[in-house]
Formats: C-alpha cells, structure tokens, sequence
C-alpha cells in the first residue's frame, strides 16, 4: 500500500466531523467561501460557479476538494501578514 493510498483509506475510516478541512469550511460563512472559492478558480479556472459558494465541503469532489484545501491554507499564511485590523480614518494620507 503506497503512503497515499494509506492516508486515503485512513481518513476514510474516520468520521467527518473529525476533518479538520471540512469543518473549517463548512463554519464559514458565504463571503469567505466565495473568497476561497475564487482563489481555487485562479489555480484552475472553471473548476466552481457561483451557485456553488454556499455549499458545504462535502458536496465537492476530491479534486475540488483538493483546491479548496490549496487556498484555505494560502489564506492561512495571508493571515499571518496583515494586522488585526485596519482603522477607517487609514484612508487619509499625508500630503
């Protein structure tokens, strides 16, 4: 059994709500998963319309799947670069 085929059959074996993907997706709100699911149609363009934003994780193939795990972790790290928040008097800039 090759490593891939391992971690297949393993996560198959266990229950969703114990994918971390998954339920990470499936609490967010419609904004966010329009975000994620349009930096997955950067990767590969077509791969999700907009009457798909407000489904769940689990009504998405493997390979959809697979981009959307792409871009939550590329939101991830974007997360770590930017402040907590930004103040709307920010839009002022010295002359």
């Amino acid at each position: 059994m090759s490593f891939d085929e391992f971690c297949k059959s393993w996560r198959q074996m266990r229950s969703n709500s114990r994918n971390p993907a998954l339920v990470a997706f499936n609490q967010q709100d419609d904004e966010c998963k329009f975000c994620v699911l349009t930096l997955a149609n950067r990767e590969k363009p077509g791969s999700f319309r907009l009457q798909e934003v407000g489904q769940n994780f689990e009504t998405f193939d493997e390979a959809r799947r697979a981009l959307i795990i792409a871009a939550m972790n590329k939101m991830v790290r974007w997360g770590r670069r930017w402040p907590r928040a930004f103040s709307d008097a920010d839009r002022y800039l010295s002359e």
